[in-house]
C-alpha cells in the first residue's frame, strides 16, 4: 500500500513526458538554427546577387532560396516522421529499443563530429561536406538567376545537411508523436521546427540590406567558430542523454 502512495500520479508522468518532449524539439531547433551551412551558402548568394542584380530582385530571389530551404526541411520532416511510425509504431515497446539505441548513438557520434570535424582545419569556415559538393553549391549559388534557381539552391543546402540534422529529425518526429495533442497542438509545433531554422536565413538577409558585405558577415563567422563547435557538441549530447534516460531506459 505504501509503494502505491509513493508512486507520482499519472497526470505528473504524463506531463513530465510532455515536457521532456518539447525541451528535446526546442533543443533540436536551436541545433538547426546553429549550423553553418545554409547561412553560408545564403551569403555566397546575395553576395553574387547584389552584384547582379537590382536591390529589389535580388531581395525577391533571395526569398525564394529562404522558401526552398523551408520546403525541403519540411519534406525532410515528413520522410522522418514516416520512418519513425514505422519503427516505433507511435510508442516504444522492448522490440524497438535497437532502433532508438541506434538514434542515441548517432547523436552521440555527431557531438563528436561537431568538435571535430564540423569544420575543416585551417583558417576560414569550410565546413565537413566533401570539396566537390561544396564546388557544386559555390558554383550554382554564383550561376542562379531565377527563382526557381533560388528555391532549388535553397532546398539543396538543406539536403546536404543532412549528415548532421537526420537523427534531429527522427528524434524530433518521436517526441512530437509522444506529446499529447491535449497540452499542445503538435501541427503548431511542426510548423515552429521547420520556419525557426531559417531565422539566421532572414537575419543574413538583414545585414546584407543594412549595407554589410561578405567580408563582414565571413568575419563574424569565423570569430564564432569555436563557441559554434562548442554549442553543437552540447546540446547534441544533451538530447542524447536527455532521449536515452527517458526514452529508452525509462
Amino acid at each position: 500500500m505504501g509503494t502505491l502512495e509513493n508512486q507520482p500520479p499519472a497526470c505528473y508522468n504524463l506531463t513530465m513526458s510532455f515536457f521532456v518532449s518539447l525541451g528535446i524539439v526546442i533543443l533540436a531547433m536551436l541545433i538547426m538554427a546553429c549550423l553553418q551551412l545554409q547561412p553560408g551558402v545564403f551569403s555566397l548568394f546575395y553576395h553574387y546577387a547584389s552584384g547582379k542584380y537590382s536591390k529589389a530582385r535580388t531581395s525577391d530571389i533571395t526569398l525564394f532560396f529562404i522558401l526552398g530551404a523551408e520546403t525541403s526541411a519540411a519534406c525532410l520532416f515528413l520522410c522522418s516522421y514516416y520512418i519513425a511510425d514505422f519503427l516505433f509504431l507511435y510508442k516504444f515497446r522492448p522490440e524497438t529499443s535497437f532502433f532508438a539505441w541506434i538514434i542515441a548513438g548517432a547523436l552521440l557520434a555527431l557531438a563528436i563530429m561537431s568538435i571535430f570535424c564540423y569544420f575543416r582545419p585551417g583558417p576560414g569556415t569550410k565546413l565537413f561536406i566533401p570539396r566537390r559538393c561544396a564546388q557544386n553549391l559555390d558554383s550554382h549559388a554564383r550561376t542562379a538567376s531565377s527563382r526557381s534557381d533560388a528555391f532549388a539552391l535553397g532546398a539543396l543546402s538543406g539536403i546536404c545537411e543532412l549528415p548532421f540534422t537526420l537523427p534531429l529529425y527522427i528524434v524530433t518526429s518521436i517526441e512530437i508523436m509522444e506529446m499529447t495533442v491535449e497540452f499542445f497542438p503538435s501541427n503548431l509545433l511542426t510548423i515552429l521546427y521547420i520556419v525557426i531554422p531559417t531565422i539566421p536565413l532572414f537575419i543574413t538577409r538583414w545585414k546584407f540590406q543594412l549595407g554589410h558585405n561578405l567580408a563582414n558577415i565571413q568575419r563574424s563567422r569565423v570569430k564564432d567558430k569555436n563557441f559554434t563547435r562548442i554549442i553543437l557538441s552540447l546540446i547534441y549530447t544533451a538530447i542524447a542523454v536527455l532521449f536515452i534516460y527517458f526514452r529508452i531506459l525509462a
